[in-house]
């Protein structure tokens, strides 16, 4: 028996009204089973994929790159049982499969599709060029047509040479002054507004991109924002992590990095200066005694920030589990809101980019940051005596509203002694 369900846009967080339909995982008829990915929603504070409910034939009624409203149908599963066909058959895992170009299956699979189903960076270069996306050779999953296959097109076509009218050379009207020196002609390139836009490409935020806008210019304006720092020597961590990583990983199952060193500094430095675990909430200091720290995590999207939860309680394998798991689902886009929600305090670690120092800006309504920075070796003073050590520059910024110049010194300082003597995070001392 037929029966139509309905594919609607699911409730992803109380304050999200609507989001933008990035991409369909599937194309149109396609056979889908319950569970497979269909779309990927990006919304101004997350993004996820969106899996089949039932199992049956996909029918798309909006297509991608459009913004849809939580709750809004944007497709049908039709759940007849249909004969296998090449769509119905499993796909096996293993190698992407990429069509050569020039094969009819690289061909456009929308050719018979309206111009509106081309994502917008994608359409906005065909109407540009005034190209039919009949004639473009697609090489993108599924058929579809990407940037690359439009400039690729763009670049085969020919382009009728025009030669451009010489100007005019200005007249040069020099007066001859002795020991002057002789009159330099200087050539002026203007150029014009459309000139100016066949060089550019222009493309929409995305909800999260101007999420994350909104809350960094959020973050600068309604709090004192102040940013402090220090170094700290990385020897010990450095010559622990090497000593114990292979048992640690052989019995844990996952690496030991520095973040859960620092996750563990965190918390010890919390707890000794609790004013950076505290918030300002309208006219009231609300104190913190819990301890769930943000981990940022860069996407291809803009930064994330997923929260591991009782910091305090967790050994240095928990911490890391729990980092690892949660970096997996900002990847798969299968992370949730609640995992992103609710933390005291955030670690951002640029060094991973080669960042040797920077001023973090505040998560709100949180009340700290830290910075962490590429290691590199420097030398340093210990004692009378100049050595080469690896060296990390750390910045604290914080709401200085709440918390003071002494705090803040004090609770990077705490943070610099904890990964300087690793051991007292493990005695706890």
């Amino acid at each position: 028996m037929t029966m139509i369900i309905q594919v609607e846009v699911p409730q992803v967080g109380e304050s999200i009204t609507e989001g933008v339909l990035v991409e369909w995982l599937k194309r149109d008829g396609d056979r889908v089973v319950t569970d497979d990915p269909l779309f990927t929603l990006e919304t101004d504070k997350v993004t996820m994929t969106i899996n089949a409910e039932h199992a049956g034939t996909l029918k798309i009624l909006v297509p991608a790159g459009q913004t849809v409203k939580i709750g809004q149908v944007v497709a049908e599963v039709d759940t007849q049982p249909t004969e296998a066909s090449p769509q119905a058959v499993p796909q096996t895992p293993g190698p992407a499969f990429h069509p050569i170009a020039g094969a009819p299956q690289a061909r456009n699979k929308l050719a018979q599709t309206d111009l509106a189903e081309l994502a917008p960076s994608v359409r906005r270069l065909v109407q540009e060029h005034e190209l039919d996306p009949k004639a473009i050779e697609a090489t993108g999953r599924d058929g579809r047509i990407t940037k690359g296959d439009v400039l690729a097109h763009v670049a085969r076509e020919p382009v009728p040479m025009q030669q451009p009218p010489q100007p005019t050379p200005p007249e040069v009207v020099t007066t001859p002054v002795q020991d002057a020196p002789p009159p330099v002609k200087r050539l002026a390139v203007l150029r014009t507004t459309e000139d100016i836009q066949s060089r550019q490409t222009r493309t929409p935020m995305s909800p999260l991109r101007q999420r994350i806008a909104e809350r960094l210019v959020q973050a600068k304006n309604d709090t004192a924002l102040l940013t402090t720092f220090n170094e700290a020597d990385m020897s010990h961590v450095i010559a622990l992590r090497a000593r114990y990583k292979e048992a640690f990983e052989k019995k844990h199952g996952v690496a030991l990095g520095f973040m859960s060193f620092f996750v563990k500094a965190v918390v010890d430095a919390l707890q000794t200066v609790p004013e950076l675990n505290a918030q300002i909430q309208g006219d009231e200091i609300v104190q913190n005694h819990f301890y769930d720290i943000g981990v940022a995590v860069g996407t291809e999207r803009g930064l994330v920030v997923p929260v591991v939860r009782d910091c305090d309680q967790l050994s240095f394998a928990g911490v890391e589990k729990q980092i690892a798991a949660l970096a997996k689902k900002v990847r798969d886009k299968t992370i949730t809101l609640p995992e992103l929600s609710g933390g005291v305090f955030t670690i951002s670690n640029g060094g991973i980019y080669g960042s040797l120092l920077s001023t973090p800006i505040l998560n709100p309504p949180q009340s700290g940051i830290l910075g962490m920075h590429a290691i590199k070796k420097r030398p340093i003073a210990i004692g009378d005596e100049v050595v080469v050590r690896p060296m990390m520059y750390l910045a604290l910024s914080y709401d200085h509203r709440l918390v003071d110049g002494r705090e803040a010194v004090t609770f990077l300082k705490r943070i610099v002694d904890c990964i300087e003597n690793p051991e007292r995070l493990l005695l706890e001392i």
